[in-house]
């Protein structure tokens, strides 16, 4: 049986699926997955899920600070802030009369290769077995487009990954196989599409948007599994730039909370048809997809 697992994009609020990571290792079902995709934050967090050290994880995450990936003042920061905010209302206006505001950013992506440089194992993840797709928005087509990193070498993941956080406005467009990209959310923020590619009977998504919509009828012969966060954080600056070493462990402690308090009692009961009464063995996800996943 395949399982995956879908990260959604969504900046700093990405610091939840560390901690849905962390339940998923304590619930015993981290180990069958072998299928992950993800968007921006969410691209770099699946990566990090398919290296398996989840204390590295979360050491980028308590060492993530807006100084290192948004260097600039907060003035500046609360205008494009704005902008980002006025273009997610928008989009369609934007692609279509601003395509080249969206490239505009200039600032540093340093913070993100500084993390790629210490906390990347890039020829780990060429030879694990575990696949890892990343989507980015293919401009000026605004298509997205789903690479399978476990096909590149080094200097090609960093530009996807360059390419799959390059937000609009903030960051400059990523050049990579002739063909510019930005944020992967523009595109598609939550992407099913290559897991289910995969043939995977179960998908794990952590969504990190209230406004994040699956239409399950367009993944027949799979279970859908939806992690939200029980407490959703609105806007920009209070969300997605809000890279505050407090606030990241909060989003942790969430996600694993929400994680336990979702799976654990369907786990359980899953057990006890099986006429198990301890905790998950090795046989617990055949009972859920077959007891508890009928309907999509």
């Amino acid at each position: 049986m395949k399982m995956g697992l879908v990260l959604a994009g969504g900046g700093a609020r990405g610091a939840y699926q560390i901690g849905v990571w962390r339940a998923l290792r304590e619930l015993k079902i981290d180990q069958y997955i072998n299928i992950i995709s993800g968007t921006s934050i969410g691209a770099l967090n699946g990566i990090l899920f398919c290296q398996g050290d989840l204390e590295k994880a979360n050491d980028v995450w308590y060492n993530i600070s807006k100084e290192k990936v948004l260097p600039m003042e907060d003035k500046d920061l609360n205008f494009k802030a704005f902008l980002i905010s006025l273009g997610l209302k928008s989009m369609t206006f934007v692609k279509k009369y601003m395509p080249k505001t969206l490239e505009s950013g200039n600032l540093s992506r340093q913070g993100l290769i500084d993390i790629m440089d210490k906390y990347i194992d890039f020829e780990y993840l060429k030879k694990h077995n575990k696949v890892c797709y990343v989507a980015c928005t293919e401009i000026p087509s605004f298509q997205p487009r789903y690479f399978k990193i476990n096909d590149y070498d080094e200097k090609s993941i960093r530009s996807i990954l360059l390419a799959t956080s390059a937000l609009p406005m903030i960051y400059e467009s990523e050049e990579f196989e002739a063909f510019k990209y930005l944020d992967g959310g523009m595109a598609d923020n939550v992407p099913i599409q290559p897991v289910y590619g995969e043939n995977c009977d179960i998908i794990i998504v952590v969504h990190l948007s209230r406004d994040s919509i699956i239409n399950k009828k367009l993944f027949p012969n799979t279970k859908i599994i939806e992690i939200y966060p029980s407490v959703m954080e609105e806007g920009v600056l209070d969300g997605i730039l809000d890279f505050v070493p407090e606030n990241t462990e909060k989003r942790m402690k969430l996600g694993y909370s929400d994680t336990i308090d979702y799976l654990k009692p369907i786990m359980r009961l899953g057990a006890l048809i099986q006429g198990n009464n301890n905790d998950v063995n090795e046989n617990i996800f055949s009972n859920i997809k077959k007891q508890f996943l009928k309907s999509r």
